[in-house]
């Protein structure tokens, strides 16, 4: 089985509507021998789809999971009711927020209200990291050394860094390392970009070295469509791990962490 915990409708067409990026997704899931994905909408009007959007499309799909976002730059105060009654119908399982894509900082006080909103139903919050190419400086946004004061503040929260922080991947896992509560996920590690400024050796040394020290902490996911579903699961199965170690990552983690019903 293969779980991908962090991945996004494909980016939207001319000519095409979502239901057809949907569509699209599932085949290609079928295709590559992903059986179950948690997706994640945008913020605001957006070509991969936004909240609202995702609802409709997955709202009666069994192998698509939903996460909830906030900008908590651009949305009302009343999005947080919402967002509780989602968690509570369970038609979310988890948050996402975009520091970095956004100029706010994890450690920002308006997230407080999330992050206990994600404590309450005992559910992940997934921090984007890394850098954007066209705006780096942005990545001082998302550093992992905000994040684990998070980590340390709420120690009930049970934080996904997505990216690894690329490309300083050895850095992001060197600080966060020590709190139990803070997890990664493999997302973008194998698109061309991402090894090409990292390095692919950094990144099989980092997630070699993750999954031996924390083998329950580690998620599999692709960010696809950015990121090939092939490509990361070649990643993981070109790591010398045990079969154990590889069942943990693709698919026992999430299932855990995420409390799925699969």
């Amino acid at each position: 089985m293969i779980i991908d915990s962090h991945l996004h409708f494909p980016e939207l067409k001319e000519g095409k509507t979502f239901e057809d990026s949907r569509i699209r997704l599932l085949q290609d899931m079928k295709q590559d021998k992903i059986d179950y994905a948690i997706l994640i909408p945008d913020t605001g009007s957006s070509p991969i789809g936004d909240l609202d959007t995702a609802l409709k499309l997955t709202e009666s799909d069994k192998q698509l999971f939903l996460l909830g976002a906030i900008n908590i730059l651009r949305d009302k105060p009343s999005i947080l009711q919402k967002l509780d009654d989602l968690f509570h119908s369970k038609r979310i399982i988890g948050m996402k927020i975009y520091p970095g894509c956004e100029p706010f900082y994890p450690t920002d006080k308006r997230l407080t209200s999330v992050y206990n909103l994600c404590i309450k139903y005992d559910s992940p919050i997934v921090i984007h990291t890394g850098i954007s190419p066209k705006k780096p400086q942005m990545a001082r946004y998302n550093d992992p050394k905000h994040i684990v004061k998070i980590a340390n503040k709420f120690p009930q929260l049970k934080i996904v860094i997505a990216h690894y922080f690329w490309p300083q991947v050895k850095y992001c896992y060197e600080v966060a390392k020590p709190f139990r509560n803070v997890y990664f996920d493999t997302s973008a590690l194998a698109c061309d970009e991402v090894v090409k400024t990292t390095g692919m050796a950094n990144i099989r040394d980092v997630l070699t070295q993750s999954i031996n020290d924390t083998p329950d902490n580690v998620l599999f996911g692709s960010d696809y469509d950015l990121g090939d579903f092939t490509k990361h699961i070649s990643l993981i199965e070109s790591l010398s791990l045990s079969k154990e170690q590889k069942r943990k990552v693709f698919y026992m983690n999430a299932k855990r962490l995420f409390k799925l019903q699969v």
